[in-house]
């Protein structure tokens, strides 16, 4: 794994250390979300509140063929590679690499995004280049990295399958499918998917039936690095709401731009250079199980992460070639300096491997 931010661990921390909260902040988060502090951004703006992603309740005449839809080597070039080659089920439908490997051993530019919480999401991909779920399924398929088939050929296999028919029928009514119905079927599969369990997801389980109980399930570097997130280290500016997601596009400084690894996102979409060097902003749900992290799958240490985010983010200077450059990308304005000192660090690395 290449290691891209040893310049930010000169200020690295030790886990152990032990954190020390007073009681009057745990009495505090007992109450409840409605008596926790004021959520803080670093522009001042409202957000979402933590939640539990809702649960989808597609028809299961759609959710049997989405399955099989979903782990069906036919949709590619050489009946080698299926949608779950790179969303993998005990992974938490992602698939544990730095970025993704598709049809003839071809390795991608892209780490593979997990799936979970479909529709909650405005935008697909890092780039946001589908703008729905049912455009998006059926874009891998005719990607030539990942699965290198025409989906109208796609379609025709499936369509001559006959383990198929009965499949059809139930769903649709029809012995064969169209290429709408296909997406649909397979969008009803992932509509199904939950982000990974974890302890994070339990604790917003108990907190709405008995706070107390679910916040003593912290620890106190826990619960200090939850009230970090909030407050002073202004994590929910971007990472908000039920997907700990803000659904836009931000640039972070890790665009690389005129150097190896260079990758422009958003721009790859819309074609505006002012969208160069922008992805979109993750879900840290299953944080823990959809290592290794960012766009390009090159972080695999959240201490340095946060180091990286408290120094206020990566500032690139434009190479000589590069001055006159009109569109080299800028840092975001919504990264600043966060001064969180090496212990209040460790409390917020402590709380993100609960996610």
């Amino acid at each position: 794994m290449i290691r891209l931010l040893s310049i930010f661990l000169l200020c690295s921390f030790s886990l152990n250390a032990k954190s020390t909260i007073s009681n009057d902040l745990r009495s505090l988060y007992s109450k409840g979300q409605a008596h926790w502090p004021a959520i803080q951004t670093s522009d001042g703006r409202s957000v979402e509140p933590m939640s539990l992603l809702p649960v989808a309740s597609p028809k299961p005449e759609h959710v049997a063929l989405g399955d099989k839809l979903f782990h069906d080597v036919q949709l590619s070039r050489n009946n080698t590679v299926s949608c779950a080659t790179c969303h993998e089920r005990d992974k938490g439908f992602h698939d544990g690499r730095t970025t993704a490997i598709g049809i003839d051993k071809q390795i991608g530019t892209r780490n593979t995004p997990a799936i979970f919480g479909i529709d909650q999401w405005q935008h697909f991909f890092w780039d946001g280049r589908a703008s729905t779920a049912e455009q998006q399924a059926l874009m891998p398929i005719e990607n030539p990295i990942e699965m290198d088939l025409d989906p109208k050929i796609a379609l025709a296999r499936v369509n001559k399958d006959k383990s198929y028919r009965a499949f059809n029928k139930s769903a649709f009514n029809s012995n064969t499918l169209t290429t709408e119905q296909m997406a649909k079927a397979l969008v009803a599969f992932e509509r199904t998917l939950a982000a990974p369990n974890s302890r994070y997801k339990t604790f917003l389980t108990q907190l709405n039936k008995n706070p107390q109980q679910a916040v003593s399930s912290l620890s106190d570097s826990e619960l200090n690095g939850l009230h970090l997130f909030r407050t002073k280290a202004k994590c929910m500016t971007c990472h908000n709401g039920a997907l700990l997601s803000d659904n836009q596009f931000h640039g972070t400084g890790l665009h690389y731009y005129g150097r190896r690894f260079e990758d422009k996102g958003r721009y790859d979409a819309t074609h505006n250079p002012e969208h160069i060097g922008q992805f979109r902003t993750p879900s840290l749900l299953g944080l823990m199980q959809t290592f290794p992290w960012m766009h390009n799958g090159l972080f695999d240490d959240l201490a340095g992460i946060v180091a990286l985010y408290n120094h206020g983010g990566v500032r690139p200077r434009p190479r000589k070639n590069q001055l006159n450059d009109p569109h080299f990308p800028k840092t975001t304005n919504l990264l600043i300096k966060l001064n969180l000192t090496k212990q209040e660090q460790a409390d917020l690395v402590a709380f993100l491997r609960i996610l």
